[in-house]
């Protein structure tokens, strides 16, 4: 295997990004040549490269930028010219509906480097940054791999489907115009015609994290088999530890029940189920306890602390080093995780192979890491009464949160270490090798 050329949105931020950027600096690690590109890079690794936009871009953003930034009178409406001059691919997308994949630069870059690799790794290929139409050409000559992170690249736009069914009949008509990536008209007909067409024409391998998530897509217009290679963590990092010293250095109330829940992304993320979590916690101030509770978030957009009844709220904002992450996994006694949508949560693992208990919402592939009472619960979207009783319940019976705690970590450190997530990749890129 000469190298090997991965392909995300970013290099640091979601799931997906962790995934990509743990492949890549395991392959890195292990003496193999790996490169990564991205549409926008955020980290320092001299190996990742971002993908450009266009001189004709640059150009216009600086102008842009400058009336801009000179706050004189009309600056606003040649701002809003000036958006359409500098990107107007992007533009008529956004008002048409029909997805955009003029990203010439993202086909420069791959041809550049598809010369010098033996597989072209591609995960997310939403969020204005790649061009679509190259897979057929590249998948002549490349090996290429997709590993899908959610709903995308069979539907008309949406990135999850939140229950909609027209992604297996052609879209069109789409009740859910709003969901990211969002459009302002319904082209989405279009648009899964084109996505046929482009995947009718591409010789592909197809890979998901979950059955879920490869059951539908194998149902979909890609009209591929797709494998399943479940995500894995670092489990040197995400790792049972003592929950004293972890609440010792986080500064937290050593006697009180802490509940962890992530707040990556916001409430603008249409996917994760804020106003259920809401609903919770309302339902938790209503109740007396035995003991402190404390509902911890972390990855909020501030830090503050607010108490109500027997129940504190604490926020905290992200936390970008892995090993700090940890310590708040092993700080708490339950993790939650609520969800309209998701495929396979590295929080769940994470928390998992730190040794929680945990209770989510069945959305898309979670009920295959959450082991029905063997490791916690599931609930259905939205059920902020069975969730509230789930955890409750759990309060009262700390031994039985326990024994799922140590289940939960012994499946992580079996089923999905990082390690075995590497080593799955590896084999099925040569397998790929030698069956070509």
């Amino acid at each position: 295997m000469k190298a090997i050329l991965q392909v995300n949105t970013m290099d640091s931020g979601g799931g997906a990004e962790k995934v990509a950027m743990d492949l890549h600096r395991s392959y890195l690690t292990s003496g193999l040549d790996s490169m990564l590109l991205v549409g926008l890079k955020k980290t320092d690794l001299a190996s990742v490269r971002e993908i450009p936009t266009t001189r004709w871009y640059r150009f216009w953003n600086n102008v842009d930028r400058c009336i801009v930034d000179s706050g004189k009178r009309g600056s606003y409406h040649l701002h809003q010219l000036l958006k359409k001059i500098k990107a107007p691919h992007f533009e008529y997308s956004r008002k048409t509906g029909k997805e955009n994949y003029h990203y010439p630069n993202s086909i420069r870059l791959v041809k550049k480097f598809q010369d010098n690799v033996d597989i072209v790794h591609l995960h997310n290929l939403h969020a204005n940054y790649f061009d679509l139409r190259i897979l057929p050409s590249l998948s002549s000559k490349k090996l290429v791999l997709i590993t899908l992170h959610d709903e995308y690249l069979f539907t008309g736009h949406c990135a999850y489907t939140l229950g909609c069914e027209r992604w297996r009949s052609g879209c069109g008509e789409c009740p859910n115009l709003w969901v990211y990536p969002s459009v302002k008209m319904d082209n989405t007909r279009q648009n899964w015609s084109r996505k046929k067409q482009i995947f009718s024409q591409s010789r592909l391998t197809l890979v998901a994290p979950s059955v879920w998530l490869a059951e539908r897509a194998s149902q979909s217009l890609l009209g591929l088999p797709v494998r399943v290679i479940p995500n894995g963590v670092d489990l040197d990092v995400f790792k049972p530890g003592s929950q004293t010293a972890a609440r010792d250095m986080l500064g937290l109330d050593e006697e009180a029940f802490i509940i962890l829940y992530t707040a990556v992304g916001g409430r603008g993320n249409p996917f994760k189920d804020y106003d259920m979590l809401d609903r919770l916690i309302r339902r938790m101030q209503t109740l007396k306890f035995d003991r402190p509770v404390v509902l911890l978030a972390v990855g909020g957009s501030k830090e503050l602390q607010l108490e109500v009844n027997d129940v504190t709220m604490i926020e905290k904002t992200y936390v970008s080093d892995p090993r700090e992450m940890a310590r708040y996994y092993q700080a708490c006694d339950l993790y939650v995780h609520t969800a309209k949508a998701d495929n396979a949560p590295l929080v769940i693992l994470e928390a998992m192979a730190c040794g929680k208990a945990i209770v989510a919402t069945n959305a898309g592939g979670i009920p295959e890491l959450v082991r029905e009472v063997l490791t916690g619960y599931t609930v259905p979207v939205g059920d902020d009464e069975q969730m509230a009783s789930r955890v409750l319940d759990l309060i009262q019976n700390p031994e039985s949160m326990k024994q799922m705690g140590l289940h939960a970590a012994e499946i992580a450190k079996n089923e999905y270490g990082l390690d075995r997530m590497v080593q799955n990749y590896l084999d099925l890129y040569q397998e790929l090798i030698n069956e070509h």
